[in-house]
């Protein structure tokens, strides 16, 4: 490797290991004190970088919290295309949500939803990425599928699915809360999936 391909690839190694430091800073501070009442500044100062080089790397405050959106909505698309021969039409997609819901009550799934619940800001931001999301996987859907222009199924496919995720994380608190074991909470979780991706395919089996 040529000395300026090592450099570039340094380069963008420190850039990703910085990116990574100022939003596990700044998620540390959000947890413990919410976002709201966290500054740019001191998540500045827990990630040891100057407020410039955060906003050079996270252009808003709310980008900090969302800071996966783009790997996230990859790895959606990735999930529709997620399937073997002879499986179900949303195998992939099955997968995906089994494993985004497959943390501890204190996992950091449960604890990104509740500093989302805490702030407005944050809620607004999310509406907007999920139905980007949203409407991303109907796509990656309507054209496996090779759906005709208008056709809604993939749309209210993709709403459906979508949808489980934060279901499973709202139950997750309320059965936590109540003291039951982790692996219950597990076992109910994974139950609670599958069942919505068995109605789901089923509703597309009846349509044809």
């Amino acid at each position: 490797m040529a000395g300026g391909e090592r450099g570039t690839g340094l380069r963008e190694r420190k850039k990703r290991e910085t990116r990574e430091r100022i939003a596990n800073a700044a998620m540390e501070l959000f947890v413990e004190r919410g976002f709201d009442r966290t500054t740019v500044a001191e998540v500045a100062v827990a990630a040891d970088v100057s407020v410039k080089t955060v906003f050079n790397y996270f252009p808003a405050k709310e980008d900090l919290f969302f800071d996966r959106d783009e790997e996230v909505e990859r790895l959606w698309l990735d999930a529709v295309r997620d399937r073997a021969p002879g499986e179900p039409p949303l195998a992939g997609l099955r997968r995906r949500v089994l494993a985004r819901n497959g943390d501890r009550p204190t996992g950091p799934g449960v604890a990104f939803r509740r500093v989302m619940m805490g702030s407005l800001h944050l809620q607004a931001r999310g509406q907007q990425m999920w139905t980007r999301h949203e409407t991303a996987i109907a796509q990656g859907l309507a054209e496996l599928w090779g759906l005709p222009e208008g056709d809604p199924t993939a749309l209210v496919v993709a709403h459906q699915v979508l949808s489980l995720h934060p279901l499973a994380l709202r139950l997750t608190e309320e059965w936590a809360a109540a003291g039951m074991p982790a692996q219950e909470i597990d076992a109910r979780v994974r139950r609670l999936i599958d069942r919505g991706f068995d109605l789901i395919e089923s509703g597309l089996a009846a349509t044809g």
